[in-house]
C-alpha cells in the first residue's frame, strides 16, 4: 500500500471512497462539491492524500484550507474534514497513517495549526494523535413558541447579490477590537465562495446595501424552522442607529417565524452592540467540540489559542460543510 498526494485524476475515484465508505447522507457527494470544497477555495487548495492498493484508492484525507487571523498575524490553518477507507480496507491504519502523514506535510509547508470538530466517538482518536480538546462552541439561542410546528421557511426578503458586491470590500468583522480575537480573514472572494457560491445550502442575506449583511440559513427540524445566524458584517463608519434600527425590523420579521434563532455565543459575545434582539436566553456552551493541534506555533501562544476566549469566531467559521 502506498501513500502518496491525490491529484486531480483521483478526484472521482475519491468520490467514489466516499459515497462507498460513508453513504450520500445528508450531503450529497460529487465532483462538483468537491472543486468548490478543496479547489476553489480563496484561502488555498486543500492538502489531499490517499492511500493507493493494487491501483485503487482505499483511503483518502482531506484538510481544508483556513486563513485566521490574530494579532495582525494571519494564522494558517488546515480543518481536518473529509476523510474515508474503504470497507475491505478498514481496521488497518490507515487513517492514523494518513492523518499523521498530512501533519507532517503541513508542517513543511508553513502550516500553523489542525482543527476540526469531532464527535465523541472519533474524539478520542484525535486526543492520541496529540490533539488539545478546547471546550464545546458557545451558542446563543432564541425560542419563539409561537412558530412551534411551523414547518414552512419564511420568505426572504429580495436577494440582490450583485448590489451586495459593492460593499463587500468595505465590510469588516464587528467584534469589539477584532484584533484580539481570532477570526477569518475576511475579502470580498471569501464571502462569495462561502455563501453567494456554496452548492450544499441555500444561505441569504439581510442587508441595507450600506452598512451591513446578515447571512443566515434556514434548517428544518421536527419542532419548526431554526434560522442559523453564520455571519454578521459591518461598515464600521456607516453602520449607524437608522442602520441597527432597519436590521432589527427585518431580523424580526425572519427570526418572528422561526421556532429556533441560533448563532455563535463567543461572536454574540464579543460584537453583542451589533447583533439584533436574540432574546434572554445566556449563551450556553452546547455546540461541537472544537479540538485543536499544533503544528508550528511556539508553545506558548499555541497555549492561548486552545483557550476559547481566544476566539472571536461565527458560526460560518466553524460549520461543518
Amino acid at each position: 500500500m502506498q501513500i502518496r498526494k491525490g491529484t486531480a485524476a483521483d478526484i472521482p475515484a475519491i468520490v467514489e471512497l466516499l459515497k462507498s465508505s460513508l453513504g450520500e447522507g445528508l450531503i450529497q457527494k460529487s465532483e462538483a462539491l468537491w472543486n468548490w470544497k478543496h479547489l476553489e477555495n480563496p484561502h488555498g487548495a486543500s492538502p489531499v492524500l490517499v492511500a493507493e492498493a493494487h491501483g485503487q484508492v482505499v483511503g483518502v484525507r482531506a484538510f481544508l484550507r483556513w486563513q485566521w487571523v490574530y494579532k495582525g498575524q494571519v494564522l494558517q490553518a488546515i480543518r481536518a474534514v473529509d476523510t474515508a477507507t474503504h470497507p475491505s480496507y478498514q481496521g488497518k491504519g490507515i487513517f492514523k497513517k494518513l492523518t499523521l502523514q498530512g501533519l507532517e506535510d503541513a508542517k513543511s509547508v508553513g502550516i500553523h495549526l489542525v482543527y476540526n470538530t469531532p464527535n465523541e466517538s472519533s474524539k478520542p482518536g484525535y486526543l492520541k494523535m496529540g490533539w488539545v480538546e478546547m471546550n464545546r462552541m458557545a451558542l446563543k439561542l432564541k425560542v419563539n413558541p409561537f412558530a412551534y410546528k411551523q414547518l414552512n421557511p419564511p420568505m426572504p426578503p429580495a436577494q440582490d447579490w450583485n448590489k451586495l458586491a459593492s460593499i463587500l470590500a468595505q465590510l469588516s468583522n464587528p467584534v469589539n477590537n477584532a484584533n484580539d480575537y481570532v477570526h477569518t480573514v475576511l475579502s470580498p472572494a471569501y464571502i462569495k465562495w462561502r455563501y453567494q457560491d456554496n452548492p450544499l445550502f441555500d444561505y441569504y442575506f439581510l442587508s441595507d446595501y450600506r452598512s451591513y449583511v446578515l447571512f443566515y440559513r434556514y434548517k428544518q427540524h421536527k419542532f419548526g424552522q431554526e434560522m442559523r445566524v453564520v455571519d454578521l458584517f459591518t461598515v464600521k463608519s456607516a453602520f449607524d442607529k437608522s442602520a441597527k434600527k432597519a436590521l432589527a425590523i427585518s431580523f424580526k420579521q425572519v427570526s418572528g417565524a422561526c421556532f429556533l434563532t441560533s448563532a455563535s455565543g463567543r461572536h454574540f459575545e464579543l460584537a453583542g452592540s451589533v447583533y439584533p434582539g436574540m432574546g434572554l436566553l445566556p449563551v450556553l456552551d452546547k455546540g461541537p467540540i472544537v479540538t485543536l493541534r499544533n503544528i508550528s506555533l511556539q508553545e506558548d501562544k499555541f497555549n492561548v489559542l486552545s483557550k476559547q476566549e481566544s476566539w472571536g469566531y461565527a458560526l460560518g467559521d466553524m460549520e461543518l460543510f
